[in-house]
């Protein structure tokens, strides 16, 4: 497989779990597309609703594949994010960290739909 350089998801640790089967591997990519666009959704339409405790089981729930994907560029927003949907606090800060999630989500989709081409 050909080591592919991108911005902002590094699938390693995916690779390395799966011990390189590149079925698996398109499976956990495709299901997290899902997640993506569910936490999208939710950011989407519960942010302005002030449903801050599903913001933060939705949050939760994104969180382990921030990391298994290697998605440093939001692994202190998501933290952030958590905290504070968890303890109702700092929501004047939610709309900046909730942009930047969006606009990374958005790259990381078409990073991993490109790998999943690639792997096709």
């Amino acid at each position: 497989m050909i080591k592919s350089n991108y911005h902002y998801i590094n699938i390693d640790i995916v690779r390395e779990n799966t011990l390189d089967d590149i079925s698996i591997i398109k499976e956990i990519m495709e299901l997290f597309l899902e997640l993506i666009d569910e936490y999208i959704e939710a950011l989407t339409l519960q942010v302005p609703a002030k449903n801050w405790q599903t913001l933060f089981k939705a949050t939760h729930k994104i969180k382990p594949n921030i990391s298994m994907f290697g998605i440093s560029e939001l692994e202190s927003t998501i933290l952030q994010l958590e905290s504070n949907f968890k303890n109702e606090q700092n929501l004047d800060t939610i709309e900046t960290l909730v942009n930047h999630c969006l606009t990374v989500f958005k790259a990381v989709k078409e990073e991993i739909q490109s790998e999943i081409k690639i792997n096709s």
